[in-house]
């Protein structure tokens, strides 16, 4: 983001934190705080609506209360006055349509503001600000009383790091051979020179990490128990390693962690990564922290997979929600899909991946689902 653009951004930012406390919003400057970190790290910044969405989380309790109608009344009458108040720059060409109040932002690549939940089961507007179904009858007490700390996840960075030992372990690369050489000799000692000559496996002892964050809403409060992961990266305890974070689902864009305006095409992506050492580990809750079932996350999801699957040698999902609350959301037909393998949060979970490799087996289900979809 260029400096004018920044200036301009904190000016607008906290031109509407007035506003809305003149119109009657009890706001704190700790909540005008927490919008500046927000958008500091890329949210917010994908135009009038996307900006709406995030100070809606942020600063209105309920949608059915007096803030609410506040919000909405006066973010809607702010909109229309910006394009006045707004600097043109001499040099720059006038732009032929200035009725949508997105351009007077800065531009980033495109994000997807979440994914709608399926018709046929109803959807309501909730405060994260993204569409999702009606909670079903059966989950509704569990949501309620569901409560959530940083401390509640067991995982820690010496977890991480022995989880990498072993999964760098030497591996069998496809059906390749060669020539045992210790073997061979031991055995014309034994046999004489005309014997024949012993093969082994050919394995390798090469691993490289692709870590993918779900940044969705509702997968925020998580992000401090998912800080293992990241740190280990940061530390170089994981080596090489990238880390790229999406929406509900990759589409045609991954983002970088920590330049979420950076996006990187998967066309530019996949070719680089190694079907005998990349590992993909996926962190996201697949919908069931908001209790969404969403046929679009499932088929973006199923054709991410059928897409990466021959470039990779394993993938890990972890869903930081317990293993009852995926029931009747996204996150249990997604598990169906890459036949069971979406994991609970916990250090046991990543013990259990090292020890296989199912990626053949997944592979023909990806492709298997995403033919009836």
């Amino acid at each position: 983001m260029s400096i004018p653009q920044s200036i301009l951004l904190d000016s607008l930012l906290l031109d509407l934190f007035q506003k809305l406390r003149d119109a009657g919003m009890a706001l704190t400057l700790e909540q005008y705080d927490l919008l500046r970190q927000a958008v500091t790290k890329g949210y917010g910044l994908g135009g009038w609506q996307d900006l709406r969405r995030v100070c809606r989380l942020l600063w209105v309790k309920s949608y059915d209360n007096d803030d609410a109608k506040i919000f909405d009344r006066t973010f809607d009458k702010y909109i229309q006055q910006h394009h006045a108040k707004m600097p043109v720059k001499p040099e720059q060409t006038p732009v032929e349509n200035i009725s949508s109040p997105s351009q007077n932002l800065p531009q980033v690549p495109p994000r997807k503001r979440g994914v709608p939940s399926t018709p046929t089961m109803g959807e309501v507007q909730v405060p994260v600000a993204i569409q999702t179904s009606l909670p079903f009858p059966s989950l509704e007490q569990a949501k309620n009383d569901f409560h959530l700390t940083p401390t509640d996840f067991p995982i820690q960075l010496h977890d991480v790091q022995t989880t990498w030992r072993l999964l760098r372990r030497a591996v069998r690369v496809d059906w390749n051979y060669e020539l045992d050489i210790e073997a061979t000799l031991d055995k014309i000692e034994r046999e004489g020179i005309f014997t024949d000559v012993v093969m082994r496996p050919v394995r390798i002892r090469q691993a490289e990490l692709l870590l993918l964050i779900d940044d969705s809403p509702a997968m925020i409060p998580f992000f401090p128990a998912l800080q293992p992961f990241i740190q280990a990266i940061e530390e170089a305890r994981i080596t090489p390693a990238w880390i790229y974070r999406f929406t509900s689902y990759p589409d045609k864009y991954l983002y970088d962690w920590h330049r979420p305006t950076k996006a990187e095409s998967l066309t530019n992506l996949l070719p680089r990564l190694h079907r005998n050492r990349t590992i993909v580990l996926i962190l996201s809750d697949g919908g069931a922290a908001t209790t969404t079932y969403s046929q679009e996350r499932i088929k973006g999801m199923s054709q991410f997979f059928t897409d990466l699957s021959p470039c990779i040698r394993q993938l890990i999902w972890l869903n930081p929600l317990p293993q009852d609350r995926w029931k009747q959301t996204s996150a249990w037909t997604i598990d169906a899909v890459i036949n069971g393998n979406m994991l609970t949060y916990e250090p046991t979970s990543l013990l259990s991946a090292t020890r296989e490799n199912q990626q053949e087996s997944m592979i023909s289900v990806w492709q298997m689902y995403t033919e009836k979809i």
